[in-house]
């Protein structure tokens, strides 16, 4: 078993338009735990970036719909919608709806962890989290945030996992969030065999 509680607090790019407030917690679980936080805010990530206020597109992705997709066609994927929506109704937060945009961008990255045989929420073409998420269209929002696990074959075992760990159950139940997806990948020559990605977002 793999265990690192490391803490890392980073600085990605960009402002929305209206400067809110945005964040990208991305946070990590190992078959036990492992958590992994970052989070993104308009004077941090101006910061970096060593500029001011940079703007998001004006105009919306006609894209960004949410049609119940989600990329969750899976048994598993399904199940964990139900488990994750009845956690957060126990913990006073709304439901999460299934949206395409971000049930791509997990299923990517899922699919890219099994085959690539890494765990990270850097992917193999170094694209961050933020930036695959809006690779897949998911673009003007106000937060976003990624779980990441592997070892978990079935929703009950990666929910369990992510439960245990704070940063996890937090963002599992951040009231920000409005929307979801999920992707379940697996291949038996990698080191862990099942990867799971789930995506949040709200705009």
């Amino acid at each position: 078993m793999d265990h690192d509680r490391t803490e890392v607090s980073v600085a990605l790019s960009g402002a929305t338009r209206d400067s809110r407030r945005r964040l990208l917690a991305h946070l990590a679980a190992l078959p036990v735990t492992l958590g992994l936080s970052f989070f993104m805010g308009p004077e941090s990530a101006d910061a970096k970036k060593g500029k001011k206020g940079k703007k998001r597109g004006g105009k919306k992705n006609k894209k960004n719909k949410n049609t119940g997709g989600g990329s969750s066609s899976g048994s598993e994927e399904r199940a964990f919608l139900g488990l994750i929506n009845d956690y957060r109704r126990k913990s006073g937060a709304g439901n999460l709806s299934l949206q395409d945009q971000l049930g791509a961008a997990a299923d990517h990255h899922s699919q890219d962890m099994a085959s690539k045989n890494y765990f990270s929420h850097t992917l193999s073409n170094g694209d961050s989290p933020e930036k695959n998420i809006e690779r897949f269209g998911y673009t003007n929002w106000s937060f976003v945030g990624e779980n990441i696990a592997a070892g978990q074959e079935t929703a009950k075992a990666v929910m369990d996992a992510w439960k245990s760990s704070p940063e996890h159950d937090k963002n599992m139940r951040d009231k920000n969030f409005t929307e979801i997806g999920t992707g379940r990948a697996y291949n038996k020559s990698s080191k862990y065999g099942w990867y799971w990605t789930t995506t949040f977002g709200s705009r």
